[in-house]
């Protein structure tokens, strides 16, 4: 009975483990959304060369993920810092979703605006603003970092929320290599569908946070 026992508790938690894998990718996917950088990665780097563009690229990825993996490292210290709770976090991080979601279901979304916009295309180097931050790691995708990493309660989790975030850069980085692909294949009328539905999947993650926010700050109201 022991021995049954013990391969439950270890598929149960294999099981747990595979789930908040599956969940922080998911959940930062959404949130860096590469398929709404693309027009932008488009525009910015058309005066480049084809090797300028892969170095810009490989650049933009990089530095992003260096920003999401510091956050997600040093995320919980600042908050221990500044006296943040972590159900505060997730009800602040929840609302700053829901707003992205109402914006990109709504097809009003734009990650950096028009000046910024207009200053990169006279700049040499892009990688690291707009690209970097805020395309790819912008306030979103850092607050859904951080909140994921409030479940990483060992070594493991962290290792899996680094497997995650990892994972998503590499899809990103795909995603920015083919974009003249996919510009061309989805055109502008289908970039917009799809961010309407990342814009569904953000909103339920949103609520989803500020759900877990208000059951941890408020336990008695859920009995």
């Amino acid at each position: 009975m022991d021995f049954i026992t013990s391969l439950m508790d270890q598929s149960s938690a294999v099981g747990a483990a595979i789930a908040y894998l599956f969940t922080t990718f998911i959940s930062v996917f959404v949130m860096v959304d590469p398929f709404a950088a693309i027009p932008v990665y488009l525009l910015l780097t058309e005066r480049f060369t084809p090797t300028d563009v892969k170095k810009t690229r490989r650049k933009a990825v990089l530095v992003a993920s260096s920003i999401l993996l510091v956050f997600a490292f040093t995320g919980m210290s600042v908050l221990n810092i500044f006296g943040i709770s972590i159900s505060a976090l997730r009800i602040a991080g929840g609302i700053l979703l829901l707003k992205f979601a109402l914006e990109h279901m709504m097809g009003s979304s734009e990650k950096i605006n028009h000046d910024e916009e207009d200053e990169s295309k006279h700049k040499d180097d892009i990688s690291i603003v707009p690209l970097a931050m805020p395309l790819l790691a912008g306030p979103g995708a850092i607050s859904t970092v951080v909140a994921q990493a409030t479940n990483a309660n060992n070594i493991y989790y962290y290792f899996l929320l680094t497997l995650a975030i990892v994972l998503v850069m590499w899809v990103s980085s795909l995603t920015l290599k083919f974009s003249q692909h996919l510009y061309r294949v989805l055109g502008k009328t289908g970039l917009n569908l799809m961010g309407r539905i990342m814009g569904i999947l953000i909103a339920a993650l949103a609520i989803q946070f500020v759900i877990t926010g208000l059951r941890d700050s408020f336990p008695n109201l859920w009995k």
